[in-house]
């Protein structure tokens, strides 16, 4: 059958408007549980999302919990992060459309329990969901002597957020191991139309709304290794347990004027095994170089009683530069950081794999010129994603963070003369 005219392809037309609240404006989130977003903050996310090897006493890494221990034993220290993103969606034919996200990102805290044990607690995102487009397409009719024209809309909204409880423990001298107990919690509705502009065909309305509620688990180990005096490695792992999802979903679809079918799905939701290792290399307490891999089993997981995910694969990089920490010259105590990451996305879109690619760059800029300073961290992000085809987009962005590092000295006995 022969396209009178062609479809309008849908993400250029995509995102006409963007309310102040939303997270994403991705046509990819239609898919899935959305737009999955990495574990880490802002020191990290500079780093191109370095996670495994990443230890810290200025900064939290909630992605590996082995790191809780890197704390002064009278320190306590607070984080929370904010961004704001410009995407730009080119289809086939170089129709673009842009859109403005903005969000506060995650919260955080760390404190010691003991000199050998580390704690942390935290909200951070598990991914967002976020679009709205639309097309039109126009085709012989089989059963009129007029053409079909055809209208497809498609709209999506909600996130999933973690709340989580981490322990770090130093068994051994430089070796440390962690744990984080997730509490998944949020929901995210998808809903798509088809329309038909001849009353001889019924047009329909599919709606999926899934919310989530339920804990999983996820370890982390680190080893510290002191090469010599100005020289050391930090060799990371994590891994994250596959969960069961306790899950509450309901798909509806009507067709006008003749049906509504409505079907519950409980339970039958999942989230992947997940494995990491990583490095950090750090040289004089200036220069820090790491890579880190991610591999996630999503081919394992179930979505709505289905196994519709392809496993994922993460590749990431990073470099950071301090002069000098104690400096009297402000520039030499400011970080300067760089990384990239790569990945594949764990669905696939009109049967087409896509990749996901990153480029990152940031600022550390310390508030106060002492030992473990509150930093106030900037970070740039420049990715892509999908491609320009018949049944894809390409999607940049560009993001500005924003990351606020408090380090503070608690539990000090003040002394008065």
């Amino acid at each position: 059958m022969r396209k009178i005219t062609s479809l309008l392809v849908v993400s250029a037309l995509a995102v006409s408007s963007v309310s102040a609240q939303n997270n994403t404006s991705s046509p990819y989130s239609r898919y899935g549980y959305g737009e999955l977003v990495e574990p880490g903050f802002g020191y990290s996310k500079s780093l191109g999302g370095l996670s495994a090897g990443i230890r810290n006493y200025n900064h939290i890494n909630s992605a590996n919990p082995a790191s809780y221990t890197a704390i002064d034993t009278l320190g306590f220290r607070f984080e929370f992060g904010a961004s704001i993103k410009c995407s730009k969606f080119t289809d086939n034919n170089n129709l673009t459309t842009k859109s403005w996200d903005q969000n506060l990102e995650y919260l955080a805290l760390q404190l010691p329990v003991t000199k050998w044990m580390g704690f942390s607690a935290g909200l951070q995102p598990f991914s967002f969901v976020g679009y709205q487009f639309g097309g039109k397409s126009v085709t012989p009719s089989t059963i009129s002597t007029d053409s079909l024209v055809v209208y497809t809309n498609y709209a999506g909204a909600g996130d999933i957020t973690q709340l989580y409880l981490g322990l770090g423990v130093e068994p051994f001298k430089n070796f440390n191991l962690g744990m984080n107990v997730y509490y998944n919690f949020g929901t995210v509705s998808h809903a798509s139309q088809v329309a038909f502009a001849n009353s001889l065909y019924h047009s329909t309305l599919q709606k999926n709304e899934i919310s989530v509620h339920d804990w999983n688990v996820g370890f982390g180990a680190q080893y510290d290794y002191q090469l010599n005096e100005k020289r050391n490695l930090t060799v990371g792992l994590t891994f994250d347990l596959p969960s069961k999802m306790k899950a509450s979903a309901e798909k509806e679809v009507v067709t006008a004027n003749v049906d509504t079918v409505t079907l519950n799905f409980d339970n039958s939701f999942g989230l992947p095994l997940s494995f990491g290792a990583g490095f950090a290399y750090d040289i004089n307490e200036s220069w820090m170089i790491g890579a880190d891999y991610k591999f996630q089993k999503w081919s394992d997981v179930e979505y709505f009683g289905e196994k519709v995910f392809n496993d994922r694969q993460r590749f990431a990089c990073g470099a950071e530069l301090l002069p000098d920490r104690l400096s009297k010259k402000f520039f030499k105590r400011m970080s300067y950081r760089v990384g990239a990451n790569f990945s594949n996305s764990y669905f696939d879109v009109n049967e087409n794999e896509f990749n996901q690619l990153a480029f990152s760059a940031g600022f550390g800029i310390p508030l106060r010129r002492v030992a473990n300073p509150t930093y106030l961290n900037l970070g740039f992000e420049y990715g892509r994603a999908g491609k320009k085809s018949e049944d894809m987009i390409l999607e940049q962005y560009f993001k500005l963070s924003l990351n606020l590092s408090v380090n503070e000295r608690w539990f000090v006995k003040r002394k008065f003369e």
